[in-house]
């Protein structure tokens, strides 16, 4: 899979679709709110480190075709920052799950396996 452009479009319209179905449910289960709240959170938050990520691979691809000598990284520890800023923001605030939020941070990268391997199925044909 040469370009990634679909598959990120992909996981972020399955993650938009899943953010409004939990904030469906928050509006209408009242039982569950930390959950859902908690959920849509780290699905934010996933999704940035997932679409951060997505940038930063194609910056280390087109240095690495390039032949610059120049330093590169994946943003590692920007992305960990984002997470330990959700998961503090979660808990500072209470009203949020701290679990489903860091479930939630799993959740677009973890949706990028079937995505990727439907499309290049799909591509395929």
């Amino acid at each position: 899979m040469d370009n990634m452009t679909p598959m990120i479009n992909a996981v972020t319209r399955i993650t938009f679709v899943l953010m409004a179905g939990l904030l469906m449910g928050w509006a209408l289960h009242h039982e569950s709110r930390s959950i859902t709240l908690g959920l849509t959170i780290g699905l934010v938050a996933g999704l940035a480190s997932f679409r951060y990520l997505a940038v930063k691979v194609r910056r280390v691809t087109e240095a690495a075709v390039s032949n610059k000598g120049k330093n590169f990284s994946l943003g590692f520890v920007t992305r960990i920052c984002l997470a330990l800023l959700v998961v503090m923001f979660s808990v500072k605030v209470g009203q949020f799950s701290l679990e489903a939020t860091i479930a939630g941070l799993f959740i677009p990268q973890l949706l990028a396996i079937p995505t990727g391997i439907f499309l290049s199925k799909k591509n395929k044909l």
